[in-house]
């Protein structure tokens, strides 16, 4: 009777995972469940079919995951922004802890943040580190 639960949580996983086909939600339960089938014909207890279960699948999120998400990010579309990376310049509104400066390069204003935290003041000379959203992160340069 076990036995077929494992098959039910294993078609469950599978048909989950079918149904998002390119996001791997369920993949490792159903590898966790052909692993406590297994067990179940090995007629260990329901204890050790369980714990073999949430193993397997732990370990197989583990291994698949990493190496998946690379792949699985492919919507990620090139918009020439970084190229204001390694710019300086002068910000127009300083950067406060509570609130992002603005800062205006190649003829477009930016929000900025501060790289460390700190605060930076207006018409402080900074360079652009690195681009979080639509926000350029900042670091303080000596004027």
């Amino acid at each position: 009777m076990v036995f077929i639960l494992w098959i039910l949580i294993f078609l469950g996983a599978l048909i989950l995972e079918m149904a998002t086909a390119t996001s791997l939600v369920s993949i490792w339960f159903c590898v966790g469940a052909l692993c406590a089938m297994a067990a179940a014909a090995l007629q260990l207890s329901f204890l050790w079919q369980s714990v073999i279960f949430f193993a397997a699948s732990l370990l197989c999120l583990a291994a698949i995951r990493p190496m998946a998400a690379g792949y699985l990010r492919g919507n990620t579309i090139a918009t020439n922004a970084d190229r204001v990376i390694g710019s300086r310049t002068r910000l127009l509104k300083g950067i406060r802890p509570d609130g992002w400066g603005e800062v205006k390069i190649n003829g477009v204003i930016w929000n900025a943040a501060s790289s460390d935290g700190h605060p930076i003041a207006q018409q402080s000379l900074i360079e652009v580190v690195a681009i979080e959203g639509a926000k350029l992160i900042v670091r303080k340069i000596g004027d």
